[in-house]
Formats: structure tokens, C-alpha cells, sequence
């Protein structure tokens, strides 16, 4: 200690300071050392958390004094990596996170005196919050927020209003909805919820985009196809398109062509009655007879006061009558067909397909003289493309359907160039 004491004693002034620095200097790394290493320690806890979970979890981490770290905006908590399991399970037993806002939790507790009013305003928020959760669901969506609006009903028609929902997501980093995705998405909200349809459920994500188109209302005396018939008739377009092009891609390439298709339909629908009555043919329906006998006697008697006295005299009378009649009713009916026929929308009324073959193309000579040549196909090989595409998409004559197969040579610089021969491998020295 004296010779510690001596040797401090000799040092010079600049000598100490740069003592009692480098002495802070390393008290200082050690404590980040220390530190670093502390923060090293720390684990996710939960990623991705709405700002309500992320506040409930960390209101329960302090509870149970947990030490946590928040990161990514304050979407991402982290623990120590020796209490990330144990956090985990009290949270669970908590109901924690609740992956959005609340849901049909809300009614675990009662509360007394609480009016009509307030209840129905919780039960559409507690409908909202497990509509969140189910769309959250979606391995594309990271966040989601759902907003009913109820129907308003009235003994009036004019002050009736249906029911419409709004559904705004948040993408993951690379990922997008599909429009199938999409319109699962509305009936999903729509089954949930009473007398909303899924054309009045509006998706659009966090940038403003409206990821479903919505349709406008059919008017049935415009005299206008609706937009479903429209797609129905563009579906058949490509399905045909799509036949077309799997008949002849292995046969010319899928650069070798170009079909188009335009397809005809009647919208039209209705229902027609025919009755037909075959008078050759009649049978017996019904068939009544009657037949009625029988007698009355005749007048007798002397006219006058002898007649309606007490005793009168005794006269002959006469024989009585007799009668007879014959009734007989038959019913014939012809013979009837009865046929009702439903004309569907639809149908096609008449196809027009076109077609366009490309031209071979081969070169003659080798280097700058070489000479480009273009050959049109023969006539066979379009005769044969003519009656495979025909048969492919069903073409009916009958119909009034037209094919049209021509051969034009394709505008492709990147083909115009001579391909290069190989170099002949060199002799080995």
C-alpha cells in the first residue's frame, strides 16, 4: 500500500489525469459490456401486436415484474430468454393477446343497469372485434379492422335502410390478396352478420386501394346485361381461348401464333308453354246413363154435384198410363301433351374464332451473306390446324359459327438474326 502511495506520489500531474481517464474508460466498458449483454439476453416475448394487446401485455408484465423491452414501434415485446416460456403461459391463462380489439369477452361480466342501448352498442362492438380476429387469420394479413353498420328498420319502405360493413387490412411485407381471398373476405362478414349482403361489404387495404369492385344495381328494364352475365360471357371467352391454346402449343409453340375468340350470347330468358291435342287420339272420360219407368192413373168420374157427393154413384174408371225414359251421357277427351320449357340466359347464339400462323423462317449461307427466307406453311398443315381447333372449341356450322385460319409472318427481330454454327473443335497440338 505505502509503495502504491510512493508511486502516486511521483507521478506528475498529466500522469494522474491520464491515469483517472483510462480508469473511466474501462469502468465505462465494463458497464456496457455488462449491459450489452444484459440487452443480448432479451427474447420476442410476442411480434406484430395491435397497439391495445401490446399495452395489455406489457400492463401485465409489470404486474408480475417482468423486465421487458419494446422494439418495432412498440409492436414487438421482449423478456429475458429465461422467463420468455413462463411469461408466455401466464398470459395465456390471462386470455392474453387478444390478437385485435375485444370481442365476445365483453359480456363475461355483468352489468346492472346498463339500457337497451348500451347493450346493442356492445354487442356490434364485440361482433366487430371477433370479425377482426377471424380476418387476422389470413397468413397475408398482419393487421385488420372491421366496421358494421346496422340496419335501420322502418314501417316505411323509404326510411329502411340495409345494412353495409367496410373491411381495412394491412399486408405483410411481400404479400397480396388474391380476389378470390378477397371476396371470402365479404362473405365472411356477411354470413356473420343479419340481412348484410356481400355486395355491401367495401374492402380496401391501408394505402386507400379498393381491393373489391363493387357492383352497381341491376336494373332489369335497361335492357343492359349486368355485370355477372359480362364476366360469364368473358369466362367462356377464356376457356376456349385456353383450349386453343393446349391443342396447339405443342404443335407450333407458344410463339407460333395468336388466337382471339369472341363468343355471341343471348341474355334473354323466359318461359315457354306448349300444349298439343291429338284429336286421332281420344278416349273415353266419363259415362253416365239413366232410364226412369213408370204409370199414373187416368181421371174418371161423372162431372158435377154427383161426383162430390157423401156416396156417389160408383162409375168404371179407366186403365192407367204408363211412361218410360232413357238418359245416356259419354265424355271424350283428345289426347294432350303439355311442355314447359325454360330458356336459360346465356347461350351462345354464335362464335367467331380467329387464328394467326406464323411463318418459318431459316436461313441460307452462313455470315454476312446470309439470306433470311420465310416459308408460310403449307396448306395440308393448316387444313389439319383448322379441324383440331374446330373440333377443340365445338364449332357449329349449323350455328352460324365462323373460324378463320390465316398465315402471316410475325414481326420478331430477335429471329431475323442468323443463329451461329458452332467453331469446329481444334486438333490437339
Amino acid at each position: 500500500m505505502a509503495e502504491l502511495k510512493r508511486l502516486l506520489a511521483n507521478l506528475t500531474l498529466r500522469q494522474k489525469l491520464s491515469l483517472v481517464v483510462a480508469a473511466a474508460v474501462v469502468t465505462g466498458s465494463l458497464w456496457a459490456l455488462v449491459g450489452w449483454s444484459r440487452e443480448r439476453d432479451f427474447r420476442p416475448l410476442y411480434t406484430g401486436l395491435a397497439a391495445e394487446d401490446a399495452g395489455a401485455v406489457v400492463a401485465r408484465l409489470r404486474e408480475r415484474g417482468t423486465p421487458y423491452r419494446l422494439s418495432e414501434g412498440g409492436a414487438a415485446v421482449l423478456v429475458p430468454s429465461a422467463l420468455v416460456a413462463e411469461a408466455r403461459l401466464d398470459l395465456a391463462a390471462s386470455g392474453l393477446p387478444r390478437t385485435g380489439r375485444i370481442g365476445f369477452e365483453l359480456f363475461d361480466q355483468n352489468r346492472f343497469g346498463a339500457t337497451d342501448f348500451a347493450e346493442k352498442v356492445n354487442f356490434h362492438r364485440a361482433l366487430e372485434g371477433e370479425l377482426e380476429r377471424s380476418v387476422l387469420t389470413l397468413a397475408e394479413v398482419e393487421r385488420a379492422r372491421v366496421h358494421i353498420t346496422p340496419p335501420k328498420e322502418s314501417v316505411f319502405l323509404e326510411s329502411r335502410r340495409p345494412a353495409k360493413a367496410s373491411v381495412l387490412i394491412k399486408l405483410r411485407a411481400g404479400a397480396r390478396l388474391e380476389p378470390g381471398h378477397v371476396q371470402a373476405i365479404c362473405h365472411l362478414v356477411a354470413s356473420a352478420v343479419e340481412g348484410l349482403e356481400p355486395e355491401a361489404v367495401s374492402v380496401l387495404d391501408v394505402r386507400g386501394n379498393l381491393l373489391n369492385r363493387p357492383r352497381p344495381p341491376e336494373d332489369p328494364e335497361s335492357g343492359r346485361p349486368s355485370a355477372a352475365l359480362l364476366e360469364f360471357r368473358q369466362s367462356l371467352e377464356r376457356d376456349l381461348l385456353a383450349k386453343i391454346h393446349s391443342t396447339l402449343e405443342p404443335l407450333l409453340g407458344a410463339d407460333g401464333f395468336r388466337a382471339s375468340v369472341s363468343l355471341e350470347c343471348d341474355f334473354t330468358s323466359g318461359e315457354q308453354s306448349e300444349e298439343i291435342l291429338d284429336p286421332t287420339r281420344s278416349v273415353m272420360t266419363n259415362s253416365q246413363r239413366s232410364e226412369d219407368t213408370g204409370g199414373y192413373p187416368a181421371a174418371s168420374g161423372v162431372p158435377g154435384t154427383a161426383s162430390n157427393l157423401p156416396r156417389p154413384t160408383a162409375r168404371p174408371g179407366t186403365a192407367a198410363r204408363g211412361y218410360s225414359r232413357k238418359t245416356e251421357n259419354i265424355t271424350y277427351q283428345s289426347s294432350r301433351t303439355l311442355r314447359r320449357l325454360r330458356i336459360p340466359q346465356g347461350t351462345v347464339k354464335r362464335m367467331s374464332v380467329a387464328l394467326v400462323i406464323d411463318h418459318a423462317v431459316r436461313w441460307e449461307g452462313q455470315g454476312a451473306g446470309a439470306r433470311r427466307i420465310v416459308e408460310p406453311p403449307p396448306e395440308e398443315k393448316l387444313k389439319t390446324i383448322r379441324e383440331l381447333v374446330a373440333s377443340a372449341i365445338g364449332l357449329n356450322a349449323e350455328r352460324g359459327d365462323q373460324l378463320t385460319v390465316e398465315s402471316l409472318p410475325f414481326e420478331a427481330a430477335p429471329r431475323w438474326q442468323p443463329e451461329e454454327e458452332p467453331a469446329a473443335p481444334s486438333a490437339p497440338g
